[in-house]
């Protein structure tokens, strides 16, 4: 990647009948190209003119000189109709010499390297062409915007602040002067990593936003779970029966909602027993809640060791599967008046199911019924709501690489609060650690290799 030449590509889809397609060129022969490719003439910074573009077509020819651009250098935009008009001209401009094919992210590389971008920002313009959905669009527009160097620059301001005092005391070792005490270190460090937690626990993941989010439904035994799968995905994806413990595995079905897709999942049924996991014929007795059951089918051995595995394995799985769903929606039928069932975690919402058994039945809980439609509307809001309704455009999320690197500075942070005491020459070292990893985040101490890893995702015109 070479900053010193100039480069041209297309900067939008090449479609073939699109009305507007972009022809971006980036360097210091940009302007030459406006000249040579079109009967503009002269150009001036900042001017939109409609000219005739070579092969004799009229568009519009948009002129930025640096560093008012978006790579930071003089730059050319010629919008023309259609992919393949687009294509002829870079084809063209490349055959004249004029410019070289640009290398894929290499108009965002400049951005970052003329000081127009920082890191976390690239990394947003890459983040909004991939983005699927409306979720990953917006926080993609968060981390474009420069939030996370927002929250980020103060922390290391004060790291680098501190880091000053204690090494100004290293240099003065010899002299009776004290620049910073070890409390203050400590204080001041501490402060630094509780910041850095709760930019962790505020934040979201873009790898979670690219997935669909996972809705587990769990409750008793014949709660109509299974009934409730079907009717939201509108197909039977789980069998249905009057005959408690029906579904003995976890059956995910793909449901598409107002704002996007979820995947529902039908775990087997959880009630009460005695003495651990019984049969969901004895719900009825008391003891333990939250164990899970199944029925025990004719033929099935009558000692432990059958039963029990396929109990243990039936438990395990709708454990795990509650305990990694984004969301979990606890499923009461009408007609049980017992205590909602005790699960790992808290629910994120509370329905009563087979409505049509009691159109009567109110509370606080949302009520439906998988066999008449009742409710259901409102089942599928509340659900669009609770996947997509958070405001991702006002809560940061970051990528596995921000991740890693705000870890390694806490890491470091509470090392320094550690050894505080140990010299001025172990807490330097701790703080530099810590200043390292917040600054590859930013890409203000980046090597070559990670600025390569970053904007080699990008595509050809970024």
């Amino acid at each position: 990647m070479d900053a010193g030449d100039t480069i041209v590509a297309m900067a939008s889809a090449a479609q073939e009948g699109a009305a507007r397609v972009v022809v971006r060129a980036s360097g210091s022969g940009a302007l030459r190209i406006a000249r040579e490719m079109s009967d503009v003439g002269e150009v001036a910074g900042g001017s939109a003119v409609v000219a005739k573009v070579w092969p004799g077509v009229w568009r519009w020819v948009y002129a930025f000189v640096g560093p008012r651009s978006y790579t930071g250098e003089d730059s050319v935009e010629l919008h023309v109709p259609g992919g393949h008009v687009g294509r002829m001209i870079v084809e063209e401009i490349v055959r004249r010499g004029l410019a070289r094919p640009a290398e894929a992210g290499e108009f965002t590389a400049r951005a970052y390297l003329n000081g127009r971008l920082d890191l976390t920002q690239a990394e947003g313009v890459a983040a909004t062409i991939s983005a699927a959905g409306e979720r990953q669009a917006r926080a993609a527009r968060q981390l474009l915007s420069g939030e996370l160097a927002r929250r980020l620059s103060p922390v290391m301001e004060d790291l680098a602040a501190l880091l000053a005092l204690v090494e100004v005391g290293i240099d003065f070792s010899d002299e009776d002067v004290t620049f910073v005490a070890g409390e203050e270190v400590a204080e001041r460090s501490g402060e630094a990593a509780g910041a850095l937690d709760k930019l962790l626990a505020e934040s979201v993941r873009f790898e979670r936003l690219s997935a669909e989010p996972r809705i587990v439904l769990v409750g008793r035994p014949n709660a109509g779970k299974s009934t409730l799968v079907n009717a939201l995905a509108g197909q039977a994806r789980a069998v249905v029966s009057d005959v408690a413990g029906t579904t003995r595995d976890a059956l995910s079905a793909r449901v598409r909602l107002m704002r996007g897709a979820v995947v529902v999942v039908d775990v087997a049924g959880i009630a009460e027993g005695e003495e651990g996991v019984r049969g969901s014929g004895d719900e009825g007795s008391g003891g333990v809640t939250g164990v899970l059951t199944s029925v025990r089918h004719e033929g099935a051995p009558d000692g432990e060791e059958g039963l029990d595995a396929i109990e243990r394995q039936m438990r395990e799985r709708a454990l795990r599967e509650v305990a990694e769903a984004d969301l979990v929606v606890l499923v009461r039928a009408v007609d049980d008046a017992r205590a909602p069932v005790d699960l790992p975690r808290a629910p994120d919402l509370v329905i009563t199911s087979k409505w049509d058994l009691d159109g009567n039945a109110s509370g606080l809980a949302l009520t439906v019924s998988a066999l008449t439609g009742a409710g259901m509307d409102d089942l599928r809001t509340r659900l669009d709501e609770m996947a997509f309704g958070a405001d991702v455009g006002g809560v940061l999320a970051l990528n596995a690489r921000h991740v890693a690197a705000v870890e390694a500075a806490r890491a470091a942070l509470g090392r320094v609060a550690e050894s505080a005491a140990l010299g001025p020459e172990v807490v330097a070292l701790g703080l530099r650690e810590a200043l390292d990893a917040l600054g590859d985040v930013l890409g203000r101490m980046s090597a070559d290799d990670l600025l390569g890893r970053v904007f080699s995702q990008f595509c050809i015109g970024k």
